[in-house]
């Protein structure tokens, strides 16, 4: 009867000590999960925040460009009209020229400009999926880990001839 005594002892230590490491395993996993989870947000903000200095950026060029159109119509005009010529002919065709010229340098930085931004936001997409996958997969693991670890407890309960 001792040894019976004694074998229900340590089956149920055994037992115990699989249920404790397979709860510390899905435990673990799901705490694994959620700090993946929480950098994934964190990195994923820090693109969002990029994108939004990128849209300002481009505020800034546009005034920049404003100006500097400004200056030169400014300054093509004063030269025309020190010179006694009107607003046609020569005159005109350059401004309009130096006009077009300036457009087309704004829609060139304008669209790296939009580039840019889009790839900041993908950058906070991707971020945020890889970090819900990789939550998924340790959630995964931690509960896989527990389940062979209780397989584990009951084949060495059952293989030793014990019971709790």
């Amino acid at each position: 009867m001792a040894v019976g005594t004694a074998a229900a002892i340590v089956g149920g230590a055994i037992i115990a000590g699989g249920a404790y490491s397979a709860y510390s395993q899905a435990k673990g996993g799901q705490q694994q999960a959620k700090s993946i989870e929480r950098q994934a947000a964190f990195n994923a903000e820090v693109y969002e925040q990029q994108a939004s200095m990128i849209q300002e950026k481009k505020k800034i060029q546009d005034t920049q460009y404003l100006r500097a159109a400004s200056r030169m119509r400014g300054s093509i005009t004063a030269s025309a009209a020190g010179k006694g010529f009107l607003m046609s002919g020569s005159p005109l065709a350059i401004l309009i020229d130096s006009e077009s010229q300036l457009q087309f340098d704004k829609a060139i930085d304008d669209y790296n400009l939009d580039v840019e931004r889009n790839f900041a936001l993908s950058g906070a997409t991707a971020t945020r999926f890889a970090g819900q996958e990789q939550a998924r997969l340790s959630r995964a693991t931690g509960y896989s880990n527990a389940f062979s670890t209780l397989l584990n407890t009951a084949g060495t309960v059952f293989s030793r001839g014990l019971s709790p």
